[in-house]
């Protein structure tokens, strides 16, 4: 299965493309995205970010993590994507009755509400 994983490493203005999936998350622990030939990544994440990655709904998605390499092989995300049918995509989540967009799972800022998963194309 890993093996069938793509890997994309390519100059990009924020540093550093890497694709891949995510291996199991466990809490408590690092996330680490596993790419084509075997290989994991440890990434570095700030607590929005991770969050996002850690959603369920995302479980088993093919990621596309902008950012920089650091000694050791860890890699500092600046950006996430999902990638869809080869299309890059945002992810956000959105309160239907606030009409707020955040980008991080949760219940709404506002009314305390559920916010709905969005997968936007684009960058």
């Amino acid at each position: 299965m890993v093996g069938a994983l793509l890997l994309a490493v390519s100059a990009v203005a924020s540093g550093e493309a890497i694709r891949g999936t995510l291996l199991a998350p466990e809490a408590g622990k690092s996330l680490q995205l596993a790419i084509a030939g075997g290989g994991t990544v440890d990434l570095e994440l700030d607590e929005g970010l991770e969050l996002t990655m850690r959603d369920p709904q995302l479980a088993k998605r093919l990621w596309e993590l902008r950012g920089q390499r650091h000694e050791g092989g860890r890699f500092a995300v600046e950006k996430i994507f999902t990638v869809k049918e080869g299309e890059l995509h945002r992810v956000t989540y959105y309160c239907e009755i606030c009409h707020i967009t955040t980008h991080e799972p949760g219940l709404c800022m506002c009314c305390q509400g559920d916010t709905d998963l969005r997968e936007l194309p684009g960058e």
